[in-house]
């Protein structure tokens, strides 16, 4: 245990030192309260760009609280898985290319330690940009919009972050077989959309898939309370997320001892 506190704590202090506890945060915030914001201003933006003729009345309905806050989501799972990805990309894969991780290893670190310690620190980073960034969504989304109960927000977040999760677990699997940053990433967004979108083409067969965890979310924020598909979701999302650190594990040591 003592081991893996002191890789975990290397790895805040690395993520503090290249300001990555700092940028991440702050993008998740600036892509939280953008929505909320174009929502309440979307009117009058119209009217002074959207080249409409003189006289023209455009009437918009005027979203909910909820509404706009799944919007968010919906951005965080775009712009934000790919912010993600991409700073996670060279977790492992950069220390393998650089000595890093071999110098790592010639002490008494157990392979464990190692990938766990990695992961948990993509899994801090990742939490705290949520976080910050869905309250900062939630303040202007009350204060423009609608009233959003911070309780369903929350909820819907931590919810959302079991997604988050699996991308970043994914992201470190693929850094641990692969040697290039660039094909991490790559592999990484290609199973990450994937996923989502033959979540959203095929929601019956899906419905226990990783990616359900947005839908679940928004109907939080929505109604108040999750259908009964959530539970097995869940169960198979966090049996795949503890394989998944499994076989990097497993692939990390192989690799490690080959080489």
């Amino acid at each position: 245990m003592k081991q893996w506190i002191v890789l975990y704590k290397k790895e805040l202090l690395e993520m503090v030192r290249n300001y990555k506890m700092l940028w991440i945060p702050i993008v998740f915030i600036l892509l939280g309260v953008m929505q909320p914001i174009s929502s309440y201003y979307m009117p009058e933006l119209l009217d002074t760009f959207g080249g409409l003729p003189e006289g023209t009345v455009l009437e918009m309905p005027t979203p909910t609280g909820a509404e706009v806050f799944i919007q968010v989501v919906s951005n965080y799972g775009l712009l934000g898985v790919l912010i993600l990805v991409l700073s996670a990309m060279g977790v492992i894969s950069a220390e393998k290319q650089s000595g890093v991780a071999a110098m790592v290893m010639i002490k008494p670190v157990s392979y464990t330690s190692y990938i766990l310690s990695k992961w948990a620190g993509l899994l801090t980073i990742t939490l705290i940009s949520l976080f910050v960034g869905s309250i900062a969504s939630w303040y202007y989304t009350n204060l423009l919009i609608g009233t959003v109960p911070f309780n369903r927000m929350a909820q819907s977040v931590l919810i959302y972050s079991l997604w988050l999760t699996f991308v970043v677990t994914i992201t470190l699997f693929f850094s641990t077989i692969m040697k290039g940053n660039g094909s991490v990433a790559f592999l990484t967004v290609l199973v990450v959309f994937t996923l989502a979108a033959l979540t959203s083409f095929m929601g019956e067969v899906m419905s226990f898939s990783p990616a359900t965890m947005t839908e679940h979310s928004g109907q939080m924020v929505l109604v108040g309370e999750l259908d009964s598909s959530f539970v097995p979701a869940f169960m198979v999302t966090l049996s795949v997320l503890i394989l998944i650190l499994i076989l990097s594990v497993q692939v990390f040591k192989k690799k490690e001892l080959l080489e």
